[in-house]
């Protein structure tokens, strides 16, 4: 875990991860204290190869003491209004293959898997689903 933090969130990586125009870092607020952060990727930023016309959430995280609030709906519910902005049909993203309860909560949202990955965590290989909503699709 700490060899996977090191390389995933040192000054250089994300340096260029802020600089780079085909990713965006939304904040979210609760009670004017910072409760967490959203990471989108278009185009080449996305950490595997998709059409143009896909927006991957790479990165979703929130303080402990911000969890199970709701905050996390309105997170993919803004990402989607990003996404319409941005003229993407659709959104994705990666998850472990043992966190279920992110798995359920994404298919709460609208998400289906639809492929897998391996993710290298340090020295273990890990399986992700990626699992991706059309927002085409009628309502």
């Amino acid at each position: 875990m700490n060899a996977y933090l090191e390389k995933a969130y040192n000054t250089k990586q994300l340096t260029s991860e802020l600089t780079n125009q085909d990713s965006r870092f939304y904040f979210i607020y609760q009670d004017e204290q910072l409760a967490g952060y959203l990471k989108l990727n278009i185009l080449t930023a996305q950490s595997e190869e998709m059409p143009d016309n896909y927006m991957e959430v790479e990165r979703v995280y929130f303080k402990t003491a911000y969890q199970h609030l709701g905050l996390g709906t309105k997170m993919f519910e803004f990402a989607e209004e990003q996404a319409e902005k941005l003229s993407k049909d659709n959104i994705w993203l990666g998850v472990w293959e043992f966190n279920y309860p992110a798995q359920k909560f994404y298919q709460k949202m609208g998400f289906e898997r639809f492929s897998e990955h391996k993710f290298v965590m340090g020295d273990s290989v890990q399986t992700d689903f990626l699992m991706k909503k059309n927002l085409r699709v009628e309502k």
